[in-house]
């Protein structure tokens, strides 16, 4: 793959960092690289592969000549410029949610389901980093049982929302609850909070509808049953979920456990064993622990999972979108 031209929209916030330190250890060859920021960070000057970058403001022009654009930004930024450079020849992969459940645009996570991306595709949509993290779970288990549903509680670490839900948690365990209580609608050391986003006349807020819609146009099932509630923690990083999943199959332990330790992409953890927050930061990976046949479910399991939001979440699938969608053009 050699001398790639890519683009970073959000490069000095969490994902636009991770996806930076992902490139930066990795052997894909970058002939050119255009970083992007706000005003207020414009200039800051980083490092890739040994070659020096400032950042600047995007504008119509900065995506002249490149393969890639990462969008690592906010929902306007992406509807803004992602039907600019689209049109200009750059692959736009976008972390937001501006795409993701827009009609033939591929929603990819690419363990999963690689074979919904082609060549034609100028617009690829990045999942919800809880969406993704499940699903990466949930599809051994799929593929071996046919999954009909599945209900789960998320326990979302507070720098979902950014570099400022780190300093929201600081400030509150300090005893400022000011920017704590402006972005979670409470304190957040110490607390849980059963909200993220805002609650629609279902009584479902937007992230857990992420979860439902985003989930099963990646699966291609329309008829999945899926209920979730998500709720914010008061952890620095990485998301942990309790997942309860039902079959039209008979499930089969030992064989989810032999599916289970067979991906490479998944951590099995047995018996008393189980994988923590601290564990999984800054990890790759996630990590399952915790599976039963359910007691409850005529036909399902019960597991807990982690995976870090920021890196296996959101710039980890990012960039294997890209090395996919490489793979596709040879």
């Amino acid at each position: 793959m050699p001398g790639l031209k890519i683009g970073i929209i959000g490069a000095t916030g969490l994902v636009g960092e991770e996806l930076i330190d992902i490139i930066e250890h990795s052997s894909v060859d970058i002939s050119e690289c255009r970083l992007f920021t706000s005003e207020r960070s414009c200039g800051t000057k980083i490092s890739i592969h040994g070659c020096e970058y400032r950042t600047e403001q995007p504008n119509i022009d900065s995506a002249n000549g490149l393969d890639y654009i990462f969008f690592c930004a906010d929902i306007e930024t992406s509807r803004t410029f992602i039907p600019i450079y689209s049109k200009k020849g750059a692959i736009c992969i976008d972390n937001s949610s501006a795409y993701r459940l827009v009609p033939n645009v591929p929603l990819i996570i690419p363990e999963v389901n690689s074979k919904n991306l082609n060549l034609n595709d100028r617009v690829i949509a990045n999942p919800n980093c809880s969406t993704i993290i499940a699903l990466m779970a949930l599809y051994p288990l799929h593929k071996l049982f046919s999954l009909s549903g599945f209900c789960v509680s998320t326990y979302q670490a507070v720098s979902g929302v950014g570099k400022n839900g780190f300093r929201a948690l600081k400030a509150d365990e300090a005893g400022d609850h000011k920017l704590a209580c402006e972005i979670f609608g409470e304190q957040i050391a110490y607390n849980v909070i059963p909200k993220i986003g805002d609650i629609d006349e279902s009584g479902y807020s937007s992230e857990e509808n992420k979860m439902q819609y985003e989930s099963r146009k990646i699966l291609g099932d329309d008829s999945l049953k899926i209920s979730a509630m998500c709720v914010r923690v008061p952890v620095a990083r990485v998301h942990s979920m309790s997942i309860f999943a039902n079959f039209q199959k008979k499930f089969d332990k030992s064989a989810a456990i032999d599916a289970f330790r067979d991906d490479k992409y998944l951590d099995f953890y047995d018996d008393d064993n189980f994988p923590c927050t601290l564990r999984y930061s800054k990890r790759d990976k996630c990590g399952i622990g915790r599976l039963r046949i359910d007691s409850f479910l005529d036909n399902g399991a019960s597991f807990w999972v982690c995976g870090d939001q920021i890196r296996r979440g959101a710039a980890m699938n990012a960039f294997k979108i890209m090395l996919l969608r490489e793979s596709l053009s040879r």
